[in-house]
C-alpha cells in the first residue's frame, strides 16, 4: 500500500512538472510563434502551453524578444504588443481600429483585454468582428438607446408615422430589448463604452 501510494504521489509530480515545462519559452516560443502564423490567439496560447493565460503568453513572448536583444525596455509599449501578434490577429486589431477608433487611444494591455472578451464570445477573426459589430454608446441607458436605433436605422421604422398614432405615442425601447432584441445581440461593457454585437455573425 505505502509503494502504491509513493508510486501515485511520484506520478502526480511528474505530471505536474510536465505540466509546467510544456509553456514553451526564449527562442522556443517565438520559433512556435513564427510557424504558426495561422492560429488566432487563443490557439496559439493554447498551442504554446498557456492556456487561457493569455497576460503571461505575451509576457513571455516580449521576455523572448528583449532575450534576442529587440527591446531594450521591459514595459510592453503599444508597437511592441502589435508586433507580438499574429497575422489573424493584428487583421483583428486594424478591423476594431477601423470601426472603433477610440481604440488607436488604449494601451496594449487594454486592447489586449478587449481581443480576449470578443474571444470569448467566438469573435477572432477580422471578418466575424465585421460581421457581428453593430452598435456603440457611451450612454447610460444603453439598451435604449440601441432599441431605438436598431427600430429606425436598421430596420427603418418610422416609429411615429407607420403607428399612425401620431406624437402622443410611448414606445418602451427598453421592453422592446429586453423582450425581443436581447436574444439577438450580446454586450460587451468596456471603458465606459457598451459595444453591441449580433450572435448570428
Amino acid at each position: 500500500m505505502q509503494l502504491l501510494s509513493y508510486l501515485l504521489l511520484l506520478t502526480e509530480s511528474s505530471y505536474s512538472f510536465n505540466m509546467i515545462t510544456t509553456m514553451l519559452k526564449g527562442q522556443e516560443l517565438l520559433d512556435y510563434i513564427d510557424n504558426n502564423q495561422g492560429l488566432n490567439h487563443v490557439e496559439m496560447c493554447a498551442g504554446a502551453g498557456y492556456e487561457r493565460k493569455f497576460t503571461e503568453f505575451y509576457e513571455s513572448i516580449l521576455d523572448a524578444r528583449k532575450a534576442n536583444g529587440e527591446y531594450e525596455s521591459p514595459k510592453q509599449s503599444g508597437a511592441d504588443w502589435y508586433d507580438s501578434l499574429t497575422d489573424q490577429d493584428r487583421d483583428l486589431y486594424d478591423m476594431i481600429e477601423d470601426r472603433c477608433p477610440e481604440f488607436s487611444k488604449l494601451d496594449a494591455e487594454q486592447c489586449q483585454e478587449f481581443m480576449d472578451e470578443l474571444s470569448e464570445h467566438g469573435i477572432y477573426t477580422a471578418d466575424d468582428f465585421e460581421s457581428a459589430y453593430y452598435y456603440q454608446t457611451d450612454e447610460y441607458n444603453a439598451e435604449v438607446e440601441f432599441a431605438q436605433y436598431y427600430a429606425e436605422e436598421i430596420a427603418c421604422l418610422d416609429v411615429t408615422n407607420d403607428a399612425g398614432m401620431g406624437s402622443f405615442l410611448v414606445i418602451d425601447w427598453q421592453a422592446t430589448w429586453d423582450c425581443n432584441l436581447r436574444h439577438d445581440f450580446f454586450t460587451i461593457e468596456f471603458d465606459g463604452e457598451t459595444y453591441f454585437f449580433n450572435n448570428n455573425f
